[in-house]
């Protein structure tokens, strides 16, 4: 058996155990690398990429061994999406990667290539662990091949609320790629148009019951209305109609099950009462499949009867102006 130097030891630390077959950056010759799989200590992961033997072949190390061992690939599609943490990215198991026209990038059966020449340079990150995979708007633009329209809006609101891209670069990444070839293109920009204006919504939860009403024909409602409430401070309803101060708050967050995260919700709740607010708290359970037209049933008649309710008090002049 033969030892790693410093150097390729260094390497496999910072690129998820991962070192190359040939590389200029460590000292592996071809006989050591023949002897350290002989005695066990590295195995294969892909051709020309090896890792410590009895290390987890995760996600991670596949996407480092591939880009390491292969410099035109770029990580893509959901596997760009699960790197970016992106909510509702899809979990197949698969390592999408976007290749040169033409090629056989690798013949891996984890591994699925979309081949393309239609990238631009400011649509790869390369991380510092050596891993390159599409930036957050191609990524986004790119998962409208794998996911229907609603799980698209989601990623879209996700990415938004995140700060990791904005409208105008969605709309220009995915104008450079609208070809008559591509019409998966046409049907992110179709999913983009209909997107309500206004702040990302924090939830696909959120995203789905706002949709819902506004099909119930519910209008005038803004997603993360921004309140000042008093003896409690800033406050942001998920949902809410301020034309007559109705909000809906979406409370699937583990801590407002606590004791402290129920006493906040109360004191919100007080503070909103006072300026006039009627908030209607959605629960988990409401929004199960089974449960959930009778919830917005019930929103929709609960937004019905405020505006009832205050047109009553604005004819007797009883409401704030």
């Amino acid at each position: 058996m033969t030892a790693l130097d410093h150097d390729a030891i260094a390497w496999m630390r910072s690129d998820h155990a991962t070192i190359l077959a040939r590389s200029e950056t460590t000292d592996v010759s071809l006989d050591q690398r023949r002897r350290l799989v002989a005695g066990g200590v590295l195995e294969r992961v892909v051709d020309g990429a090896y890792a410590f033997a009895g290390v987890a072949r995760n996600e991670l190390a596949r996407c480092a061994a591939l880009c390491s061992s292969r410099q035109h690939l770029v990580v893509a599609g959901p596997t760009a999406g699960r790197l970016w943490d992106l909510r509702r990215s899809p979990r197949d198991g698969l390592v999408h990667v976007i290749a040169p026209p033409a090629s056989h990038p690798c013949r891996e059966p984890w591994v699925r290539a979309y081949r393309t020449a239609l990238i631009h340079g400011d649509e790869v990150v390369a991380r510092p662990d050596g891993i390159r995979l599409t930036s957050p708007p191609r990524t986004v633009v790119d998962l409208t091949r794998y996911v229907d329209a609603i799980v698209l809006a989601s990623v879209i609101e996700h990415a938004l609320s995140r700060q990791m891209c904005t409208i105008a670069t969605l709309h220009r990444t995915a104008n450079r790629l609208a070809t008559p070839g591509r019409p998966w293109v046409r049907r992110f920009l179709a999913v983009l148009a209909q997107r309500h204006p206004g702040a990302a919504a924090q939830s696909a939860a959120e995203l789905v019951v706002f949709q819902a009403l506004e099909l119930r024909g519910v209008r005038g409602l803004q997603r993360q209305a921004r309140v000042d409430l008093p003896g409690y401070g800033a406050a942001v309803f998920d949902i809410a109609d301020p034309n007559v101060r109705w909000a809906v708050e979406i409370d699937l967050h583990p801590e407002h099950r606590t004791l402290e995260g129920r006493a906040s919700d109360i004191l919100r709740d007080d503070g909103a009462d006072a300026l006039g607010w009627r908030v209607r708290r959605v629960s988990e359970l409401e929004l199960t499949p089974g449960r959930f037209a009778a919830t917005i049933d019930a929103l929709h008649t609960s937004w019905r009867r405020r505006h009832r309710d205050v047109d009553a008090l604005r004819a007797a002049g009883r409401w704030p102006a």
